[in-house]
């Protein structure tokens, strides 16, 4: 008797024109193989880096007093990396739709409150700095914000990158609720944190996971952005000189090197100069470079 599938295909016999046959229906070796082999690399480069954990961060916030910081990267139980929101227009005839904007979106933080309530203390005082209670008053936007940072960690508990979130305020804090029946539980602060930017940077481990990482490690990315940035200054501070001497040179009423001169044009064109006077070209220096008369 013939076999068939759920289809009504004979699948007792050999390959037919209807793909009908004895294991017709059995995964190819090739795929199989290929979906191996995919797992093992997926795994042995999985192994080497391993899997970001949501439970390894802490957060700092600026307006945290020195002596009160680690309590409150402790008690930071709940954080969000900020995402990647950009605002678009409607679909027009042509069923585009044009970015005009980035939008940064809230973030909430949650904290452990110790039985002070410091933590709850601390985020409604801020408060209180932006808008006064008895008056109802808004303060200065320079003098209430500040800045958040979310850092990622690893297991080891090395840093994987950073969150900087500028101007930064509480927008939100949320009731905390009180409860008879809730007596192992602790109480927890959650507040809404609005900003206008935030910047971030991905970090290296030393020497890299795997020896071959494109991205640079935290200490000594610094002390690169530093030495380009004093390499960068003395280059800058050069070129200022060498301006001010030319503006000197061509005010002023005395021969000109214009060896010296990047605009320095071709042989026989009058120049005109803010005094008024004319330069063209008639020599050459003993420096060997080209010189007018002003």
């Amino acid at each position: 008797m013939a076999q068939r599938d759920w289809l009504g295909r004979d699948v007792s016999g050999g390959k037919g024109n209807d793909f009908s046959g004895a294991g017709y229906d059995k995964p190819r070796t090739s795929m199989n193989t290929n979906l191996g082999t995919n797992i093992q690399r997926f795994s042995a480069e999985m192994s080497k880096v391993g899997f970001a954990r949501p439970n390894t961060f802490r957060v700092e916030v600026s307006h945290t007093a020195l002596p009160w910081q680690p309590r409150f990267t402790m008690s930071c139980f709940q954080a969000q990396i900020p995402g990647n929101v950009i605002a678009t227009t409607e679909k027009d005839i042509g069923f585009r739709s044009v970015a005009y904007q980035r939008v940064f979106s809230d973030i909430i933080l949650g904290f452990y409150a110790g039985d002070d309530l410091r933590e709850l203390m601390f985020w409604q005082d801020w408060i209180d700095d932006i808008v006064d209670k008895n008056t109802n008053h808004f303060n200065y936007y320079n003098q209430y914000i500040g800045t958040v940072t979310i850092y990622k960690i690893d297991r080891q508990g090395r840093d994987v990158a950073w969150w900087k979130l500028h101007d930064a305020y509480p927008k939100q804090v949320d009731p905390i609720q009180l409860d008879y029946g809730t007596n192992d539980a602790i109480t927890t602060v959650n507040t809404t944190i609005t900003y206008r930017y935030f910047e971030h940077k991905y970090l290296e481990r030393p020497g890299g996971q795997n020896g071959q990482d494109n991205h640079n490690f935290d200490g000594i990315e610094v002390e690169k952005q530093k030495s380009d940035y004093i390499n960068y200054n003395q280059k800058m501070n050069q070129r200022i000189d060498s301006f001010k001497e030319l503006r000197e040179q061509l005010l002023g009423d005395r021969t000109y090197d214009a060896s010296k001169d990047p605009t320095a044009g071709q042989p026989g064109v009058a120049r005109k100069h803010s005094n008024g006077s004319e330069s063209t070209r008639e020599g050459t220096s003993k420096s060997g470079g080209a010189f007018y008369h002003i």
